[in-house]
């Protein structure tokens, strides 16, 4: 053989040794993972639709930037899986006065991610008057004490279930040391298991390890969040191994990716219900005849388990999910009745009088429009509308269906100028039935008005018995069947896909929350 080719030959042998022998060596060392990735077995990628928009209490943490924050920032109590309250930052708290004093016993040993020491301190400067958390929720807490290193007392101007509050991961503890001397936001630092590292607007997120955290140390030693807006653009990322792990899957490809190899589909119904939000201060919705139709039109089985694939569960009226504190099992709910839904407008004066499928009243047709958000939702909300539209044709209501960016629907909401709005749940403190206030007189986007009703809110919220609080909410699910401010149509499901190398991880039912500290990712 030439010498040449000789050398040339026993030169490419030994390098296909080499590159097969550090193949093998990374996957001993954990540097490989599915979908011929090549990074650090214990850095997790997740796909989510929107960028954190804002990182210090000042505002609240819209959409999927929520996620971010339950992994830098922590709350005083927490929730388990299950959404039962369990300690966080204090490990023991307790009311002297039924719910206007509430003092915290916090947890000793814990530190912020640059070093300095959880202390009352922190937690003075995060419930100011200053913060968001003050103005926007907790506005009936008159002052936050530290009485010594490890002791808060929260001081209310009336009596209210502070720890249900607390719970919420965008009212968090975030250190003094996040500002400077001038009160400038420098960055988010938290306890959390996880602490920031960069950010790329609307392309991702770092985060590393917190090596010194209080609780059960994470495995994984990097999370990335890369922001990536469409929906079916994250499900194709998690299918080609992009990333590792995707929130928000869309209903149509729930059951697809459930028999897809290699992925496992996590689902657990939340706190969060879809409704139909009446303008009750205009006509035809301010006749509760005419809401009561609408809800005896429209078939919410039907829309989950055709139009949703089988996602989330039929609410039919229930404005709470089954997974809330004082839900009533027993609560009488709507069920798809055509005939009483034409019946009751009938008996509001709503006939057709020419014979063209539409009710009318004082030669006025029964037409109206439904918004829908053309946000992270859309994908779920239209076809929703549209059978919507269609079962309410039925009866003889003509809907228009108007697809606008969330502002234009918030403007129109603000002057009044609206009929029906497609919502997904909010207004909901975990496991706590906050939500009734989304249809209080005092809420800025109620428009219904009734005091009786504003009296059974009031009074639930300011009462720590237990047992009066069941007694008080279950006459407002009662409250809100009868007169239907809103019509609830589907509990919304949680679902996180993962690649089949993702273990640990526990689905939660509160939504803004993503419980990574038990995850890590199995070599294949």
């Amino acid at each position: 053989m030439n010498q040449k080719f000789k050398f040339i030959t026993i030169t490419l042998i030994l390098l296909a040794v080499i590159c097969a022998s550090a193949c093998i060596g990374g996957e001993e060392d954990g540097t490989a993972k599915g979908a011929g990735s090549e990074v650090s077995s214990q850095e997790l990628t997740v796909g989510i639709s929107t960028d954190v928009n804002n990182w210090c209490l000042d505002k609240f943490p819209d959409g999927d930037g929520r996620f971010v924050w339950s992994q830098i920032y922590e709350t005083l109590v927490r929730l388990d899986p299950d959404l039962s309250i369990v300690p966080g930052l204090a490990e023991s708290w307790e009311t002297p006065d039924d719910g206007k004093t509430w003092v915290f016993h916090l947890r000793e040993g814990v530190s912020f991610h640059d070093g300095t020491p959880f202390e009352a301190d922190a937690v003075v400067f995060s419930y100011s008057k200053q913060s968001y958390v003050a103005q926007a929720v907790l506005r009936p807490i008159e002052s936050v004490e530290a009485l010594d290193a490890h002791t808060v007392k929260f001081v209310l101007a009336k009596p209210m279930p502070l720890p249900f509050y607390l719970t919420h991961v965008a009212w968090p503890v975030m250190s003094p040391s996040s500002v400077d001397a001038e009160g400038n936001f420098v960055g988010p630092i938290g306890t959390g298991p996880f602490k920031f590292e960069t950010h790329a607007k609307d392309q991702e997120i770092v985060l590393s390890r917190n090596e010194v955290y209080w609780g059960e140390n994470p495995e994984l030693e990097k999370v990335t969040f890369k922001i990536i807006p469409e929906a079916s653009t994250r499900v194709m990322a998690l299918e080609t191994g992009e990333v590792d792990m995707i929130i928000k899957v869309p209903e149509y490809d729930v059951s697809r990716l459930e028999n897809e190899e290699g992925i496992e589909v996590h689902r657990k119904l939340t706190t969060f219900t879809d409704f139909l939000q009446f303008n009750c201060e205009k006509a035809p919705f301010s006749d509760k005849a005419v809401r009561q139709s609408v809800a005896y039109a429209v078939d919410t089985e039907m829309i989950t388990s055709e139009v949703l694939e089988g996602v989330g569960k039929a609410a039919n009226g229930r404005a709470y999910s089954p997974v809330m504190m004082y839900s009533n099992p027993d609560l009488e709910t709507y069920s798809r009745d055509p005939e009483r839904a034409r019946s009751l407008l009938s008996e509001a004066g709503w006939e057709d009088s020419n014979g063209d499928g539409i009710v009318e009243k004082g030669g006025n047709p029964l037409c109206v429009t439904l918004l829908v958000s053309k946000g992270v939702w859309a994908s779920r909300h239209n076809p929703m509308a549209q059978a919507i539209q269609g079962e309410l044709a039925e009866v003889g209501i003509d809907v228009e269906i108007k697809l606008l960016e969330g502002g234009a629907i918030t403007q129109l909401e603000n002057s009044g100028d609206f009929d029906i709005i497609l919502r997904s749940g909010y207004f909901v403190w975990g496991p706590y039935p906050k939500h009734f206030f989304v249809h209080h007189s005092m809420a800025p986007y109620s428009h219904y008005r009734n005091a009786s009703y504003d009296e059974l809110v009031n009074a639930a919220d300011m009462t720590a018995d237990e047992e009066k609080q069941k007694e008080l909410y279950y006459s407002l699910q009662d409250f809100v069947i009868e007169e239907v401010p809103a019509f609830y149509l589907v509990h919304e499901e949680k679902i996180v896909a993962v690649n089949s190398y993702v273990k640990g991880y526990t689905i939660t039912s509160e939504d803004p929350w993503l419980n990574l500290e038990g995850v890590y990712l199995e070599n294949e």
